[in-house]
Order: C-alpha cells, then structure tokens, then sequence
C-alpha cells in the first residue's frame, strides 16, 4: 500500500459517494475507463476487492468500508492540517532566534524590541548574545547580526549597516585627566584595551606626517566590547568604539569624542545573515526589515 496517495484516498471517496465510475469520469473530464483502472490499481495495492460493479451499479465490499473509512480520515487530518499550517504563511507568528554581539545589542536593538512585538504579538524572540560567531545551522539560529564577518556560501546576507571605530572618554575622565592633544600625548593616557577583538587594539591616526597606529594593551582590557563601552562610561580611560553605538552616547553627553580629527576611523559593516532556506519565513522577513529600520541612519 506504499504507493497509494492521497490522489487515490480522493478518488475512491468520491466513487463511494456516487456508486458511479461514470459519474466521476464525468466530474473529472476522464473517460469512464480510466477510472475504472484507477480503481483496479487502488484494490491491487490493497490486495483485496473494494467494490462489487454491477450494471446496475457500485456496490462497497466491507474491506472497501473499512478502507473509506480511513481514507476519509486522513483526508480530513489533511484538511486540518492545512488549516492550521495555511496562516503561517503569512503570519508573522513562532519562535525567532536571533544571536548577536551584547554590544548591538544591549545599545541598539533590545530597546528596539517592545515595538517589535507590539506590531507582531504572536512573535516570540529568543536572544543569543556573545562575541564568538555562532554555529547557525547546529544552534537552530535564524538570524546572526555580525560585524565584518565574510558569509558562507549557503547563508542570505542582509547588509544593515556600515560605521567607523573612533576614541571616546567619558567627560568626568577628560575633567581630571585633560584630554590628549596629539598621538604622543595619548599613549600617556590610561587606555582601556579590548581582547575580543585584537585588531581593535591598533589604533590608527592620520596627520601632517602620514599615518600612524599605536599599539594598544590597556591598563584595563575586557574580551566583551559592551564591557570596553561600560569602562569608558565610568571614566575608566579612553576607549576606541563603534560610532553607531558611541555617537548617541556622546548626544546622551555620557562620552566625548576624543583626538576627533586625527583619527582614521576606517570603514567597517555590520550585516544580518539568514541560513538559505529560512530567509523567506514570514518571522524572519519581519525581523530582518525591523533590523534594518533600526540601524538606518538618524
């Protein structure tokens, strides 16, 4: 009975429900002999008689009973099935995990969130946070927000946002301490180092003799760059960040952009990365247009 489908389950309900092979060649555009086969190929699968023909027409066997009987039932487990799956098509309902960076979000997106469920109630957010990129496919992750992160082949990338690295301090800091003047003058400054990421330990400056990097361990190092932002809020010391998360802070008056003109801030991205064959669910397309409405700029 493996090659019976619900084609087949059809079929037979509706000749059950006429008692005629005419009538339903009729209701299908078919000629009476193709259903007539079609009735013999269903009773060979089964190996039993299902209906008696007559001239004066069908007549179910008890065997055939039995098979409408079920037949009928997995047609209506079908139909409610596709009652109950047909909304999700649409509906922006279900579970979303989204992993991220506790910088972005614990700065930028988790504010963000109340007005994403209140225009979408029946979405559920479930937030991965860390520093260390996550195994999508292993972790059942639907959306990864990763900073310069080169995808793979089989992921959808949605590119939400680009931005420079720049050095903040805290204004209480820059009352004590004075803030620096030159490159020189910064290397003599307490600095707050960041052993997540190494690169942004090498800070980069441009001026009238061309560029220049100083190296940078910190007399205070976090592997968390939510944690190098909280340092540089305390006064810690002066701290290269991430302008889309510092540029608020310093309108906020809680940071000031330091050493501003000699900076090289460089030309980073951050980008939303689906796994292929879950970017066109409903919950993902309202994450992915939520994400890029709020890192657009202003």
């Amino acid at each position: 009975m493996d090659q019976l489908g619900f084609d087949d389950f059809e079929l037979f309900d509706r000749i059950a429900a006429t008692r005629s092979l005419s009538e339903v060649a009729r209701e299908r555009g078919v000629a009476s002999s193709n259903v007539s086969r079609a009735l013999g190929r269903i009773e060979a699968a089964c190996g039993l008689r299902l209906a008696h023909r007559s001239t004066h027409g069908l007549a179910l066997t008890d065997e055939g009973e039995l098979f409408l009987e079920h037949a009928q039932r997995m047609l209506a487990e079908r139909r409610a099935l596709q009652a109950s799956l047909g909304p999700r098509r649409t509906a922006v309902t279900g579970l979303l995990r989204l992993a991220l960076s506790r910088l972005l979000a614990e700065y930028i997106v988790v504010p963000s969130l109340p007005a994403l469920r209140a225009a979408h109630p029946g979405l559920q957010v479930e937030l991965h946070l860390g520093d260390r990129l996550a195994r999508m496919a292993d972790e059942g992750i639907d959306i990864a927000v990763r900073a310069g992160v080169a995808p793979a082949g089989h992921h959808v990338v949605r590119p939400l946002a680009r931005y420079g690295r720049r050095l903040y301090a805290a204004p209480a800091y820059l009352a004590q301490h004075g803030a620096p003047r030159s490159v020189a003058e910064l290397a003599a400054h307490a600095l707050v180092g960041n052993t997540a990421v190494p690169g942004h330990n090498l800070w980069s400056f441009h001026g009238p003799d061309g560029p220049a990097s100083l190296p940078v361990q910190g007399q205070l190092r976090a592997d968390c760059s939510a944690a190098v932002v909280g340092l540089a809020l305390a006064g810690a010391g002066i701290a290269s960040l991430n302008d889309l998360v510092a540029e608020p802070l310093v309108r906020q008056g809680r940071l000031q952009p330091v050493l501003a003109h000699s900076v090289a801030p460089g030309e980073h991205s951050i980008q939303a990365v689906v796994l292929a064959e879950r970017h066109r669910a409903p919950r993902i397309r309202a994450m992915l247009a939520h994400l890029q409405a709020v890192f657009a700029p202003g």
